[in-house]
């Protein structure tokens, strides 16, 4: 599964909001969102936290903090676009309000989560869109990923409207029962589990997608359509459609007017896009590591068979789940020549820091952001991404390898 969302806004369509037209009248409501509701294991303690994209602060500002800032202080969570926080209690709830001026999309993770051992949980933010608007709405967190927020006009048109069918809840449940591992599973019965998972996994994604396109492409109110635009970090061919749709409902409209432009824009560059395909040479770059030493790829193809260079990100949920694995990999086939090296797409210096931490990666782990010389000649749109390399020659030799896939292309190189 990857991340296009935050990549698509920044290089290909940008989803930042504008002044936003005037949506439904609200006035028998006050202009509040009262959101409560409860969250799940293992996020069901630490600080329930809404986020606002359009409100993090500008480099500039960010700089300019940084001046005055104390050693090993981080930035406020205002720096970040926080807008509202609530503690969650010891029954797992949480209740917050959050003035509405325009409802808008904005997205929530749970921060400050610890676990039994005491081990603490990095935030989710994928998956966890919803709208902001007038009333009282109540959430049901089912997993980090995955809630069900009711009683909003927009809520409901933009997510419920397929998320709570009978098609996509089947397909979610058939997702779930391979997420865990029975005690005594068998390697061959882990591969079979995995196999099932991703399919059942990318069944729930097209139903997701397709759900969303269908409210951007074909409901009658174009701010409703916009809203589903704006909520979805899936993209594919409908997002051209849907925004040529809007644009007939609201010819004048600047935002419709602009992405349009962006994406054809985008479109007559593509093959500036291009990312590289097996067969073809790694690409070389120079990134420094946590401690700020400078390393390029070609020093660390050096001393391995088999290189892996995965792309990734703290707050990618993708990422972090293959993280285990891959260590498992790494014991298993360093010493025969394989190596690993990450590297992050993170915007911000604390959440690599932190995320390598709890991680606590045995590989060289390099950084940072989607402007950085290792994403732009990769062309990195989403992430988790990856390229197996064989290292005297350079050449690539697979991509995006997951779970038993990168076990069984090491066993078929290696053993």
């Amino acid at each position: 599964m990857s991340h296009f969302k935050h990549n698509l806004r920044t290089r290909f369509v940008p989803l930042l909001l504008l002044v936003l037209p005037a949506g439904p009248t609200f006035a028998e409501e006050a202009p509040v969102m009262v959101l409560e509701g409860t969250t799940a294991a293992p996020y069901d303690n630490g600080d329930f936290t809404v986020f606002d994209s359009t409100r993090v602060w500008d480099p500039t500002t960010f700089e300019v903090w940084k001046k005055t800032a104390a050693p090993g202080e981080r930035p406020p969570l205002e720096a970040q676009g926080v807008i509202a926080q609530a503690r969650i209690g010891p029954d797992a709830t949480f209740r917050l309000e959050i003035p509405v001026d325009q409802p808008r999309t904005l997205f929530f993770a749970v921060l400050n989560a610890v676990g039994p051992n005491g081990e603490r949980w990095g935030p989710v933010k994928m998956g966890n869109n919803f709208i902001l608007e007038p009333g009282e709405l109540k959430l049901r967190m089912i997993r980090s990923n995955y809630s069900v927020i009711t009683g909003g006009h927009y809520n409901d048109a933009v997510f419920n409207s397929w998320r709570m069918t009978e098609e996509y809840e089947a397909a979610y449940e058939n997702y779930v029962q391979y997420l865990e591992s029975a005690e005594d599973e068998s390697e061959q019965d882990r591969r079979r589990r995995v196999d099932n998972l991703v399919e059942a996994q990318g069944k729930a994604l097209k139903l997701e997608a397709q759900g969303m396109a269908k409210v951007a492409l074909e409901h009658p109110d174009p701010f409703t359509r916009r809203l589903a635009i704006e909520a979805s970090w899936q993209f594919g061919p409908w997002l051209y459609s849907a925004l040529r749709g809007i644009a007939e409902l609201t010819p004048d409209d600047p935002w419709v007017i602009e992405r349009l432009a962006a994406m054809e824009a985008a479109a007559a560059n593509a093959n500036q896009y291009r990312q590289p395909a097996v067969g073809e040479s790694i690409l070389d770059f120079t990134a420094e590591t946590l401690d700020g030493e400078e390393v390029t790829l070609a020093d660390l193809r050096a001393d391995s068979r088999y290189l892996l260079v995965e792309f990734w990100a703290s707050w990618c949920g993708p990422c972090r789940v293959e993280i285990p694995h891959m260590k498992q990999a790494y014991a298993r086939f360093r010493d025969k020549g394989f190596e690993i090296v990450s590297f992050t797409v993170d915007e911000e210096r604390e959440d690599w820091e932190e995320a390598s931490a709890e991680e606590d990666l045995p590989w060289f782990d390099l950084g940072m952001g989607y402007e950085a010389e290792a994403a732009k000649a990769y062309n990195v749109l989403g992430v988790p991404n990856n390229y197996l390399v064989e290292s005297s020659t350079g050449k690539i030799i697979s991509k995006d390898l997951r779970q038993h896939k990168l076990d069984e292309k090491l066993e078929e190189l290696l053993e």
